[in-house]
């Protein structure tokens, strides 16, 4: 793979990070960072962000990448959705427009 795919991918897992850490953060209760284990594709051809919030690896999630960026499909271990906020989660989207 050459560079310039490398880096574009490299800003596109960032973007990702971002909006991840976006939707925890609001959605979910003393999220103060995010941490990129592994990306990949499933074999349906979903990409695919794992990784984990506060240093804790028992705080863990695997974020899907539809439609070309993270929304709201995410799984979680039940330790990280024991911290939920709200009873229904909001995309990111709907996060950004309340901002």
């Amino acid at each position: 793979m050459n560079n310039n795919v490398e880096n574009k991918q490299e800003a596109q897992m960032l973007v990702e990070k971002n909006r991840i850490e976006t939707y925890l953060k609001y959605n979910y209760k003393d999220i103060s960072n995010v941490e990129i284990t592994k990306t990949g594709v499933t074999p349906m051809g979903i990409p695919y962000i794992d990784g984990y919030v506060n240093g804790d690896k028992n705080l863990n999630f695997s974020a899907d990448i539809y439609d070309g960026h993270f929304e709201e499909s995410i799984d979680m271990s039940a330790e990280l959705g024991a911290l939920a906020k709200y009873d229904v989660d909001k995309s990111v989207s709907e996060i950004k427009e309340l901002d």
